[in-house]
């Protein structure tokens, strides 16, 4: 790094803080910052940057900038570890252990400022991430399952190319339509509606069935079955009182005059 370089800091900062979606970040925009991602750590924790006034009168801004950088690049969700941690290929583990205090600092929940929104697993992707990296053959398992070689991985991120669009469905072709179609359906409209017609003879030839002629006023008469009336019985004699067939020799030998008398 260059003083030159380092001097476009302040700039860079303050620009993608007022307009983030001028850059593209998964290409590595903008390239000042992400050249120099240590030294806007450093300014983010507060600390001095070679090159770079030690008291600037705007330092409250860019520390503001460069924590903003952090929060919504470095730790966007599916950042893979090199980019969460600012580090470049061929790191040395020097490096990676003064990085890796770095981000545990700003993410600090007594770190925080007041209404800046850090992501609530920072800590634990730091973490990961720090783990992922601590070892060659870690940091070959991490490349591997990158499917790109160990030393290439952030070049490969940078510059992948998006995933392909599916391809659009094409237009439906109108089928030919043919004479025999034509009468083909033709007569099947017919059958539907002879069918339908014929249903419709049938429902009313039952109605007419079941419904009397009409009255003298005009009016629909449906007869009524008589009431079924249950046959009369001669009422049932007392208990004691003979019947009619056993009083009628009792009254003819009532009749039988008495003999006469010497």
């Amino acid at each position: 790094m260059t003083p030159i370089d380092r001097s476009r800091l302040p700039t860079a900062l303050l620009d993608f803080e007022r307009s983030p979606g001028r850059y593209r970040v998964v290409l590595r925009e903008p390239r000042a910052l992400f050249e120099h991602i240590g030294s806007v750590m450093q300014i983010a924790a507060g600390r001095p940057v070679e090159g770079l006034p030690a008291e600037p009168a705007n330092a409250p801004a860019l520390r503001r900038a460069a924590r903003f950088f952090v929060r919504t690049v470095m730790l966007r969700p599916g950042s893979d570890p090199l980019t969460l941690l600012g580090l470049h290929p061929g790191f040395e583990p020097a490096q990676l252990r003064e990085h890796y205090r770095l981000m545990i600092r700003l993410t600090h929940p007594d770190f925080d400022a007041a209404g800046e929104g850090w992501p609530a697993d920072a800590a634990t992707r730091v973490n990961l991430a720090n783990d992922r990296l601590s070892s060659p053959e870690k940091r070959a398992q991490h490349a591997l399952a990158w499917h790109t070689p160990a030393g290439d991985v952030p070049a490969a991120i940078a510059g992948a190319p998006r995933r392909p669009q599916p391809l659009l469905p094409q237009p439906a072709r109108p089928r030919p339509t043919f004479a025999h179609d034509e009468t083909r359906a033709g007569w099947r409209s017919l059958r539907a509606r002879l069918a339908l017609a014929g249903m419709g003879a049938v429902f009313m030839a039952g109605a007419f069935l079941l419904v009397d002629p009409m009255d003298n006023e005009g009016a629909l008469v449906v007869r009524r079955a008589p009431p079924v009336q249950a046959p009369v019985l001669p009422p049932s004699p007392e208990p004691g009182t003979p019947s009619p067939e056993d009083a009628a020799p009792l009254q003819d030998a009532a009749r039988v005059p008495e003999a006469p008398r010497p």
